[in-house]
């Protein structure tokens, strides 16, 4: 063979290897291109997955029980509110007392933000919380929902101040650090 004829040769291959490895990036590149949007499907399936589990996580954290009771926020019903009762008191849970007595206040802790209400002898008003701290003085308030924020399903940041300052004299040294 000649000079020429082997130079050709020479670049035949060449080109012949460059080839080859061109099909091989290119398959691994196929590879990789599937791998990745394997990966992605997957992440969208997960993500799919905890949103649905948020959803139902915050339709139970905001889960309102069915009340047959009426609620009134209408100024005429404020009216009849009265402003100090002696034998009053305030409560809390899920659910309204069945035998309230004119004045007593009840914090509905079904629901985020817990909602207060007050009941006028015919039935229960909504409150709003920053007219009264009495609900914060409750011993009974104060364990539940310093429990809460322990167990980390009440952030301090949910409360109002009066509860936040209740709760931080209950708790310790040790826990108020944890917040």
């Amino acid at each position: 063979m000649d000079r020429k004829s082997q130079a050709k040769e020479i670049e035949l291959q060449n080109k012949e290897s460059q080839l080859q490895a061109n099909e091989n990036k290119t398959q691994e590149l196929k590879t990789t291109l599937i791998q990745t949007e394997l990966d992605l499907a997957n992440a969208i399936l997960l993500i799919q997955e905890k949103e649905t589990e948020l959803v139902k996580a915050k339709a139970a954290k905001t889960k309102v029980i069915a009340n047959p009771m009426t609620f009134a926020l209408t100024d005429s019903d404020a009216d009849n509110i009265p402003t100090s009762t002696a034998s009053s008191h305030a409560g809390f849970g899920t659910k309204f007392p069945s035998n309230p007595q004119k004045g007593d206040m009840f914090l509905r802790v079904d629901m985020l933000p817990n909602k207060l209400y007050k009941w006028n002898g015919q039935k229960w008003i909504e409150v709003v919380k920053s007219t009264t701290d009495r609900y914060a003085y409750e011993e009974e308030y104060i364990k539940y929902i310093t429990t809460k924020i322990i167990q980390g399903e009440y952030d301090m940041d949910d409360l109002s101040k009066p509860e936040q300052d209740a709760v931080l004299k209950l708790l310790s040294y040790e826990q108020k650090g944890r917040l």
